[in-house]
C-alpha cells in the first residue's frame, strides 16, 4: 500500500514538472541547461513543495538544482521576498 501511494505521489508531482515545463517552452535539456538557482525552476520547486509531498532532495534531483540544500536555499530566498 505505501509503495502504490509514492507511485501516486512520483506521478503527480510529475505532471506538475511537464506543466511548467510546458508553460515555459521548456524540454528536459532547456531544464538541464539553466543555472541550478534559475528563479523559474525555483518557482517550479516551490509549487512542487505546495502541491506535493515529495522531498526537497527528490526536487533538487528532478529540476536539476543540485543538491537540496541549493533548492533550499532558493526557497527560502523567495519566502523572504514574499514577507
Amino acid at each position: 500500500m505505501r509503495e502504490e501511494k509514492r507511485e501516486t505521489d512520483v506521478r503527480k508531482a510529475e505532471r506538475i514538472v511537464e506543466e511548467e515545463l510546458e508553460k515555459r517552452g521548456w524540454s528536459e535539456q532547456d531544464l538541464a541547461a539553466r543555472r541550478k538557482t534559475d528563479a523559474k525552476k525555483t518557482s517550479i520547486a516551490a509549487r512542487l513543495r505546495s502541491q506535493t509531498v515529495m522531498t526537497l532532495e527528490w526536487i533538487a534531483e528532478r529540476l536539476k538544482m543540485g543538491c537540496r540544500h541549493v533548492a533550499a536555499h532558493c526557497l527560502k530566498k523567495i519566502t523572504h521576498s514574499r514577507d
